[in-house]
């Protein structure tokens, strides 16, 4: 009985160990024409202010008017620096100005709009507005995994890998996935960074909340069943061991 029970557990153990690691993001309909999704859903287009956000508003020359400014010794950072936040209207309140509708309109609207208003008081304006609370998540096989912050106007794949330390030697480069939420429902973009003929319009300009995947190559799962296949073989031996003893 001692025996059985044993060997009972060595089965489980090595059966146990010959059931890989479920992977992230794998897709399971039908396929859809890459091209055809990045044309539709991956075009670069400037950012769209939404209530939520945390914007900065650099005035050159007018640091106190300025919240935020990248040129005052409060930076536009959301943890440690000073930010305006879009309420649930969509308004900010602005120095001097007041309260102002701002969700609605993209970066390059929102600064000619703030210019128009700040001309009554200033010659000239030149008005700086950021989103500061916007990420990219980057998930797999990179060297240092994470949440970015899109602190350019324009970042694009490669450039958010290269803020990731790069792909491990693991990464499916072939096989690296953008995925984007459109209307509530998740849009995949696979780019093959190995081919340098193709990768130019793949090379995508990023909005915030994307998730940027890279799976694990055919090596990495060849790795993971040699690594169980050793514990399992040193599990086993133990177990024999013991086995040996007990049963004498």
């Amino acid at each position: 009985m001692v025996r059985l029970l044993i060997y009972s557990f060595a089965f489980t153990a090595v059966f146990a160990s010959c059931n890989p690691p479920q992977q992230l993001f794998q897709s399971h309909g039908p396929v859809i024409d890459n091209r055809n999704v990045l044309r539709q859903y991956f075009q670069p287009k400037e950012a769209v202010i939404k209530p939520g956000d945390k914007l900065s508003l650099s005035i050159w020359g007018h640091e106190e008017l300025s919240i935020g400014s990248v040129n005052s010794v409060y930076n536009s950072d959301e943890v440690t620096g000073k930010w305006l936040v879009v309420d649930n209207d969509g308004e900010v309140n602005l120095p001097q100005i007041g309260r102002i509708k701002v969700a609605g309109y993209d970066i390059k609207e929102v600064n000619y709009l703030l210019e128009e208003k700040y001309r009554t008081l200033l010659k000239e304006p030149i008005i700086n507005v950021r989103i500061i609370n916007q990420f990219v998540t980057v998930l797999g096989e990179v060297n240092k995994p994470g949440r970015y912050e899109l602190d350019n106007e324009q970042m694009t794949l490669v450039e958010i890998i290269g803020s990731a330390a790069g792909l491990s030697p693991y990464a499916k480069g072939h096989e690296v996935k953008v995925i984007r939420q459109i209307q509530n429902r998740p849009i995949e973009l696979v780019v093959d960074m190995t081919d340098l003929v193709t990768f130019a319009d793949y090379n995508v300009q990023l909005q915030s909340n994307d998730v940027v995947y890279i799976g694990p190559n055919e090596k990495k799962d060849a790795d993971e069943r040699l690594r169980r296949g050793a514990v399992i073989g040193g599990i086993v031996g133990g177990i024999a061991l013991a086995a040996s003893v007990i049963l004498r």
